[in-house]
């Protein structure tokens, strides 16, 4: 394999685990606040800010994708395609959230007064966002390294290549017990 693909999958996996990282510091706290006023937020009709369950959701499905690789359970380049999936739908969130009044298409109440901000765009939310709230804009960031690297490697790991990938495969459990 080429130096160059080893560094960067170790660079992507970095990046991954900074993404995680940051969703469960940033979520688990916040869930199990919610979780422990759930029956309270309900009896008055009201619905918690969904982003901690997903934002944990979410880093528990990217810590479990190397472990679903080495493994077995997915192909290397089933799991480059996922990385990359994944880390372009939470920028696409990130951005549609910020786009659609922080949720409030979900209570169908007015957007919530922003502090200031107004959002002229998609364009415009994505620099007032990196600029307000530097941390979002690093960990947007890194999220779409991470996916620009998944690209990457999906053309240059050997692991990864079309030849060297049987979709008809059977998936799960060790090479031993499917050979």
């Amino acid at each position: 394999m080429d130096r160059s693909v080893k560094i960067a999958r170790a660079v992507a996996a970095g990046l991954v685990f900074v993404t995680a990282a940051y969703h469960l510091w940033w979520g688990f706290p916040r869930m199990l606040v919610y979780l422990q006023g759930l029956g309270s937020l309900a009896s008055r009709g009201l619905i918690p800010d969904p982003r901690p369950f997903l934002f944990v959701a979410f880093a528990l499905v990217l810590l479990a994708g190397p472990y679903l690789v080495t493994r077995e359970y997915l192909t290397v380049r089933r799991g480059y395609l996922a990385g990359a999936g994944l880390m372009v739908l939470s920028f696409l969130a990130w951005v549609a959230w910020h786009q659609t009044g922080h949720g409030a298409f979900l209570t169908g109440l007015p957007a919530p007064e922003t502090g200031g901000h107004t959002h002229g765009g998609v364009l415009y939310t994505i620099y007032d966002h990196y600029v307000t709230t530097p941390i979002e804009g690093v960990i947007k960031s890194v999220e779409l390294l991470a996916a620009g690297l998944f690209t990457w490697l999906l053309r240059r790991d050997p692991a990864a290549s079309e030849s060297t990938v049987d979709d008809d495969a059977p998936v799960g459990g060790d090479r031993a017990t499917r050979e």
